[in-house]
């Protein structure tokens, strides 16, 4: 507990799913999510067999040899476009399982098929661009000085920062419309919450989420001018004192900086993954496995060809050392909840907030161990337990 009689927010808080859910809530909750368990434990099985199967039957470098091509640039495209649709063909079947057919048995998706395939489009295209932007610089550097995990990290970085800044105004509109909030009642509270948090909101948009999903959530996105509360408009079916407790949890996100705060935390990550991947370079064995010929006076890493090693090198690091990350983001939303119950000193509607998007977007009310660890999130009833201890530390009556 901490001194103000609060359990510390980096820290998981006691809890028991069953003193705030019915045992039909918990169940249609176990339901839902069984056969999601089972999909992703197949899909991941499924990832590793291939990545093995390109990386040992060395379809890269037999695939830039039938092409012919010499350039390294032009064997990085070729790579990067290989590693696009080998993922698209991974991921759609079970995606679209998920979208097409599960979630509308539950009742979650408004997903058509014509939307399903546009988004896909729109992923491949995207993923397309976005990594080229991102390798170019990378395996020039990694081609062209023994620095190279340290330069590489440094513009890997780099490149995390911009496209924070340009997310919510590049990105995020490529997926969904995003329109003023033009609810007054809504508008009305947003802004007294941000006048008595004492932070300037650049804008608060409503997401047209409802045309592939009924789920609710809310976002903040974006660094300095760019910076933006984002409301799914399936969220605004909800009484207005409920959203609000959702838009104070984001405004508590942006009044402790918590954006700016993962940016060292990040990068300091990635710096470990950039020396772990220092150490795969060296590891010849594969690299002769792999197929990957040298072809100047840099690590092996550095060919176009590797791609895949290095891919799979930066997954299997933030495997291990991700769950740093989630471990901080937990914090941090405990500390958002925190700050809005601080705000607004109304546990029990944010416990009704709580409840009841939990309850709709069927969440797992009963993760295992390894999801809490990998979870950015606390899950519904901690949350609730950290609420039910403000209202008794603070002695709001219920």
């Amino acid at each position: 507990m901490s001194g103000s009689g609060l359990p510390s927010t980096w820290w998981r808080v006691d809890n028991d799913p069953a003193d705030y859910f019915s045992v039909d809530e918990l169940d249609r909750a176990r339901r839902y999510q069984r056969p999601l368990t089972r999909l992703r434990l197949a899909t991941a099985a499924v990832t590793v067999v291939v990545t093995l199967v390109v990386v040992f039957a060395e379809v890269p470098p037999r695939l830039v040899d039938a092409l012919g091509v010499d350039n390294w640039v032009v064997q990085l495209a070729v790579v990067v476009a290989l590693l696009e649709v080998i993922g698209l063909v991974l991921s759609v079947p079970p995606d679209a399982w998920v979208e097409l057919h599960h979630d509308k048995q539950w009742d979650l998706s408004t997903q058509t098929t014509k939307g399903f395939v546009g988004d896909q489009a729109k992923g491949l295209v995207l993923g397309l661009v976005i990594n080229t932007v991102l390798f170019l610089p990378l395996f020039a550097i990694m081609r062209s000085t023994d620095l190279w995990w340290l330069w590489g990290w440094l513009v890997v970085v780099l490149f995390s920062v911009g496209f924070g800044f340009l997310y919510p105004v590049v990105i995020a509109p490529i997926f969904n419309t995003f329109t003023p909030l033009d609810d007054d009642d809504v508008a009305d509270r947003v802004d007294a919450v941000a006048d008595v948090a004492g932070v300037t909101i650049s804008g608060t948009f409503v997401a047209d989420e409802s045309r592939r999903s009924r789920r609710d959530n809310a976002y903040v996105a974006g660094l300095g001018a760019t910076r933006r509360v984002v409301l799914f408009d399936t969220l605004l079916e909800h009484p207005p004192q409920v959203v609000e407790q959702v838009v104070a949890h984001e405004i508590g996100h942006w009044r402790l900086g918590h954006l700016r705060k993962q940016l060292p935390v990040m990068a300091a990550l990635m710096l470990v993954v950039f020396l772990g991947l220092r150490v795969l370079s060296e590891w010849d064995w594969l690299f002769d496995q792999a197929g990957i010929v040298s072809t100047g006076d840099f690590t092996r890493l550095g060919e176009p060809t590797a791609l895949p090693i290095l891919l799979a090198g930066v997954q299997l690091g933030f495997g291990a050392i991700g769950l740093i990350s989630s471990w901080v983001s937990r914090a941090f939303e405990r500390q958002a909840d925190l700050e809005a119950l601080d705000l607004l000193e109304e546990p029990d509607v944010m416990l009704d907030m709580q409840r009841r998007l939990h309850v709709k977007n069927l969440a797992d009310l009963e993760p295992s161990v390894m999801k809490r660890l990998q979870a950015t999130h606390p899950p519904a009833a901690e949350r609730m337990a950290f609420t039910t201890a403000w209202r008794d530390a603070r002695s709001v009556p219920a």
